[in-house]
């Protein structure tokens, strides 16, 4: 017999911390030395925070580095690597830095910003709790997504490859090892969140459930 899913939530509570950078190298060390919180925060909570916006996705770094700083090569650098790849937030914090050592390394001359062009590295405290809906089908999990917030899908479908440490989302391996439904499962993993907002993906997913249902 299947094992019911679960659906759980994210709401966080979002600080500063005592690093801010005005130029290249002050990113730098700020990538070096803040809490992962503020790697999570910048990198990956900036793909829930897309979703209210109707920019193109750049994760905050990139924006910085490209709007602020004007550094276009970068910001394109910045933005291009997926940090989905990533099941630590170490590791993508490792090749974030790489990427602006290989950059720095090549300049001499680093503009600095006034302060209110600053970038501030701010953390995010996360809390996870359950919403009380226990799906065990497929139309009723088709249903739970078209309930749920999209802080929801952000747990499910980002934070949780994190916590769990697993290349996929929370969906996929429930679909492929509790429903033997492992087409499905990676049809929802390979729904790239940097392509779509999660309302997208949301209605991207009811479809796909929507014609495996059928």
């Amino acid at each position: 017999m299947a094992k019911p899913f679960q659906f759980f939530t994210e709401q966080g509570i979002v600080y500063y911390s005592t690093f801010k950078a005005d130029n290249l190298k002050s990113l730098l060390t700020g990538l070096r030395g803040v809490p992962s919180s503020s790697i999570f925060f910048h990198l990956y909570h900036s793909l829930l925070r897309r979703h209210f916006t109707t920019t193109d996705y750049m994760n905050d770094f990139a924006q910085w580095v490209w709007g602020v700083l004007w550094h276009k090569t970068l910001g394109e650098k910045l933005a291009s690597f997926d940090p989905l790849e990533f099941t630590r937030i170490r590791d993508a914090r490792t090749k974030l830095i790489e990427i602006l050592e290989n950059y720095v390394g090549e300049t001499e001359y680093f503009l600095r910003v006034p302060e209110e062009q600053a970038f501030y590295f701010r953390c995010v405290k996360s809390f996870i709790y359950p919403l009380g809906i226990q799906i065990s089908t497929l139309h009723e999990f088709m249903q739970g997504i078209r309930m749920v917030s999209p802080n929801s899908l952000f747990y499910h479908l980002i934070e949780s490859r994190l916590r769990l440490r697993v290349d996929s989302n929370d969906f996929s391996l429930w679909l492929a090892e509790e429903m033997d439904q492992p087409e499905l499962a990676g049809e929802i993993n390979n729904i790239s969140p940097y392509e779509y907002n999660l309302e997208e993906i949301r209605n991207k997913i009811i479809t796909l459930v929507q014609d495996a249902v059928k």
